[in-house]
């Protein structure tokens, strides 16, 4: 006869049934209830204020030393975050290089972060076969917190936001530039406008989630 198919499953409820039972009995001997194993709970992300995130220093890529955003406080400021391995960044540097060059005298200032390197001898060897005309920092693991102190959210690459002279956030734009996009935080940064729905949502080609050439 064959035995029922369901049957390793009843001897499963009851070796479980069992087990119950011995913790419960030594729950009652002890007096103490049982003790369960530890969970490992991540950890909390690190938050920071906005005056906090102005005061990060990070190493300038040329070796001139450790920077700030507040560094530049009483220019427009434009920071770029980027990294080397990112296609849509590498295109945007050259726009970004105009920028500077173009309104440079009248207060604006472009700051590049490299998000994702660890050894800056790897994005000085991507710059030697550019020509850039603004700083380049190293980013640590603090840069996640230092733009949700500004009220945005990294969520892929190139990455822009727009400060004033007084280091207010005025807008932050996600994904590639295009000149259009790019001359309206020009002008939102020297005018020290504030834009309206200012976070934009790119295509996802424009995101740079994971390592690509």
């Amino acid at each position: 006869m064959q035995a029922p198919r369901h049957a390793p499953l009843i001897v499963l409820l009851l070796v479980a049934a069992g087990a119950a039972g011995f913790g419960v009995y030594q729950w009652m001997a002890s007096g103490q209830p049982p003790q369960s194993s530890p969970t490992a709970m991540p950890p909390a992300a690190k938050t920071m204020t906005a005056a906090e995130a102005l005061d990060l220093k990070f190493a300038s890529v040329d070796g001139s030393g450790k920077h700030r955003l507040a560094d530049w406080k009483g220019k427009a400021v434009l920071v770029n975050y980027w990294a080397t391995w990112c296609a849509p960044c590498r295109q945007e540097i050259p726009l970004l290089v105009k920028l500077q060059a173009q309104y440079a005298a009248q207060g604006l200032q472009v700051v590049g972060i490299a998000t994702d390197e660890t050894d800056a001898k790897d994005v000085q060897t991507f710059l030697k076969r550019m020509v850039v005309n603004y700083p380049m920092l190293m980013g640590t693991e603090d840069v996640g917190s230092m733009v949700s102190a500004f009220g945005g959210t990294l969520i892929g690459l190139p990455y822009t936001l727009v400060l004033d002279k007084d280091g207010r956030v005025l807008t932050v734009h996600a994904g590639e530039l295009s000149p259009d996009e790019a001359q309206r935080l020009v002008d939102a940064a020297l005018t020290g406008t504030p834009l309206p729905g200012s976070t934009t949502a790119p295509a996802a080609s424009t995101l740079a989630l994971s390592k690509v050439d």
